[in-house]
C-alpha cells in the first residue's frame, strides 16, 4: 500500500503538488455521521424520487446514486464508503488536476468529469452528494464557483474558519440551509498543517407540510438557470432590437483532436451567442411563438448536451487503435457506457481522461468479445469435448437443455455458422468480428482485408501482415457461412477461451486436452499477448507482435 509520503514524492516528481492536504479521518467520519443522521430523518423521504436519487430502505441502509468529490486527491473519500454496511455509493465522480492522482482515480473506476476545476462546468450536471476540500490559496473562488454552479442534494465543504468573514461566500450561501458541523485541524493528519477548518453542510431549504418535507422552490433554484440569467439574459428586452446573426454549421473534417477542440469551442460560443440574442426579443414575439422561459431554457440545455455528445462520438471514432480492436457489439456497448461523456466539456484534458478510461477498460472488453465470438461460432456439429468430459456424448447436445452442452469443449477449425445478409442495412458482423479476434490473438490483418457479402459461395481469403492465411470464408444464399480457420490460430483461440473460462489451469492441461508437446504447451500458456487479454494491463492496447507497433 502506497504511503502518503510516497504519494507526495510522486506529486513532487511530476510537479503536481497543488496544495494536497488529505482530508482527515476525523472530518470524513463527521460527514458520514451527519449523512446517517439526515438519511434517518423524515426529510429524506422527499428525496427518493428527486433528481438527486438519494434513497433509503427502512432507514437502516442507504443508497447514494451519485457522489462527486471536487479535488478528489488519492480517492480516500470514496475508499471510506467501501464495504459500509449501511451506506453505499453507486457512481463515483471526481475532479482532480494532479496527473498521478487523476490517472489512478480512473483506474479505480472513478469517473473524472474534469481535471482543472476552473475549466470544468457543473451547471448541466446533478449529484446526490458533493464534497470538496479546496486548496487553501484558492478556497474563495473555488467555493464561490461551487455555490454558483453546482446542483446537489447535499454538499459538504471543508474551509478555513475565516470563511465567515468573506462576504461573497456568505452571500452565495444565503440561498441554502447551511450548518457548521464542527471545527477541525490537520495537526495529526497524513500531511500535518496548522490550519483550522470548518466542515460545512449545505442543502436546499425545506419546509414541512402535513408531516412531509418539500424543497422550497425559487425561480432560479437550478444553477443552470442562474448561469443563463447571468451570462445570457433574463429574456427581457434590454436594448435596441437587433437581428440575430446566423452562423453556418462547421463541417467537421478529418482533423486532429486539438483542431476538434477549437471547432467545439467555436460552435459552443456561437450557440451561446445565438441564445443570448433571444434576450433582446420582445416578450410579445416570444408569446406569439408560443415559447416561454422554461421552454427556452430546456432548449438551451438540450442543444448544449447534443453538441457535447456529437464531439465525443466523433472523438471516439478517431481512436483507430481502439476501434480496430473491438467487435461491432463491443464498440456499441463501450460507446453506450460512454454515454456520460456527453456531459463533459470537450477539451484536451478530458479527452486524455477518456482515453485512459478506455485503456483501463479495454482488456475487459477484449476478453468479453473473445468469448462472445467463440459462442457465436459454437455449433453441435463442430465441437469436441474435453477428455475430462467422460459422460458427455454428441447426442446429448440440446440448446434447450442448457446442461446438455459439454462443460468444456474444443471448437473445430472447419465449421459452418450463420451470417444474415439483409437486402437493406448492414449484414451480420461475424466475419469482421473474427478478423478482430485474430488480431487480439496476435495475428493482425491489414485494414484493406475487408469481406464482401456476395452470396455465391466464392472463396474469400484473409491474410495476416506476414502473408499467412488466417481464415477463408464462403457465403451462400441460405445465409450459411463456411469458415476454415488457420489451425494454429484456432488452437490459440480455443486455449484462450479455456483460460478465460478456467477450463485449464496450467500447461499440463493444454498438453493433455490439446495433445501438444510439453514444450509447446508451456509456450502457449506463457504467451504474453494471451496473458494480457482480460487483465488490467495498459500495454494490451498496443499489442501487435507481427507489426511491432504500439497503439
Amino acid at each position: 500500500m502506497t504511503t502518503t509520503t510516497e504519494k507526495l514524492k510522486a506529486l513532487e516528481t511530476a510537479n503536481a503538488d497543488f496544495e494536497w492536504y488529505p482530508t482527515t479521518d476525523e472530518i470524513i467520519n463527521a460527514m458520514k455521521k451527519d449523512m446517517r443522521s439526515l438519511f434517518k430523518k423524515e426529510t429524506i423521504g422527499s428525496w427518493r424520487d428527486s433528481d438527486y436519487f438519494i434513497s433509503g430502505n427502512d432507514k437502516k441502509s442507504f443508497h447514494i446514486k451519485t457522489f462527486l468529490d471536487v479535488g478528489a486527491g488519492d480517492g480516500r473519500i470514496f475508499a471510506q464508503f467501501k464495504n459500509l454496511a449501511d451506506m453505499d455509493i453507486e457512481d463515483c465522480y471526481g475532479v482532480e488536476i494532479a496527473k498521478p492522482f487523476a490517472d489512478d482515480l480512473i483506474a479505480q473506476g472513478i469517473f473524472l468529469i474534469g481535471r482543472d476545476f476552473f475549466r470544468t462546468s457543473l451547471i448541466d450536471k446533478k449529484y446526490a452528494v458533493i464534497f470538496s476540500n479546496p486548496p487553501y490559496s484558492k478556497y474563495v473562488p473555488w467555493t464561490v464557483r461551487l455555490l454558483q454552479e453546482a446542483n446537489f442534494g447535499i454538499m459538504y465543504l471543508v474551509m478555513p474558519v475565516r470563511w465567515e468573514s468573506n462576504k461573497e461566500i456568505t452571500r452565495r450561501m444565503e440561498r441554502y440551509d447551511a450548518e457548521t458541523l464542527g471545527e477541525y485541524d490537520f495537526l495529526a493528519g497524513d500531511r500535518p498543517a496548522r490550519a483550522r477548518v470548518n466542515l460545512i453542510r449545505l442543502m436546499i431549504p425545506r419546509r414541512k407540510i402535513e408531516g412531509r418535507y418539500y424543497e422550497e422552490k425559487e425561480e432560479d433554484t437550478d444553477s443552470f438557470d442562474r448561469w443563463i440569467f447571468e451570462h445570457i439574459g433574463t429574456f427581457q428586452p434590454e436594448g435596441p432590437e437587433e437581428e440575430a446573426e446566423e452562423e453556418n454549421s462547421l463541417k467537421i473534417k478529418n482533423t486532429e483532436i486539438g483542431e476538434m477542440v477549437e471547432s467545439y469551442e467555436y460552435e459552443m460560443n456561437s450557440l451561446l451567442q445565438a441564445f443570448q440574442s433571444l434576450a433582446k426579443i420582445p416578450p410579445r414575439i416570444i408569446r406569439d411563438l408560443e415559447l416561454d422561459q422554461r421552454k427556452i431554457l430546456d432548449r438551451i440545455k438540450n442543444n448544449i448536451e447534443n453538441l457535447k455528445n456529437k464531439y465525443w462520438k466523433m472523438a471516439f471514432t478517431k481512436l483507430y487503435a481502439i476501434n480496430s480492436r473491438l467487435t461491432r457489439n463491443t464498440r456499441r456497448e463501450m460507446l453506450g457506457r460512454m454515454s456520460e461523456f456527453k456531459t463533459l466539456d470537450f477539451n484536451e484534458e478530458n479527452v486524455y481522461s477518456v482515453v485512459i478510461w478506455v485503456i483501463h477498460n479495454f482488456n475487459k472488453y477484449t476478453a468479453q468479445q473473445i468469448l462472445e465470438v467463440f459462442d457465436a461460432l459454437t455449433s453441435p456439429d463442430y465441437i469436441k469435448a474435453y477428455k475430462s468430459n467422460v459422460h458427455w456424448t454428441k447426442d446429448d447436445w440440446r440448446y434447450a437443455k442448457g446442461s446438455g452442452k459439454p462443460d468444456k469443449y474444443i471448437l473445430d477449425y472447419r465449421l459452418v455458422t450463420r451470417c444474415y445478409v439483409p437486402k437493406w442495412g448492414d449484414p451480420d458482423s461475424i466475419i469482421d468480428d473474427l478478423k478482430i479476434i485474430c488480431g487480439s490473438l496476435g495475428y493482425k490483418m491489414p485494414e484493406w482485408e475487408r469481406p464482401h457479402y456476395t452470396q455465391d459461395g466464392s472463396r474469400q481469403t484473409f491474410t495476416t501482415w506476414d502473408q499467412e492465411i488466417a481464415f477463408t470464408a464462403r457465403l451462400y444464399l441460405n445465409n450459411n457461412l463456411h469458415l476454415k480457420i488457420n489451425e494454429k490460430i484456432m488452437s490459440r483461440f480455443n486455449i484462450e477461451v479455456a483460460r478465460l473460462r478456467h477450463w485449464i489451469n496450467g500447461p499440463e492441461d493444454i498438453e493433455r486436452e490439446y495433445e501438444v508437446p510439453q514444450e509447446e504447451a508451456i509456450r502457449l500458456w506463457r504467451e504474453p499477448g494471451l496473458i494480457k487479454i482480460g487483465q488490467s494491463d495498459i500495454l494490451q492496447l498496443g499489442f501487435n507482435p507481427n507489426m511491432g507497433e504500439g497503439a
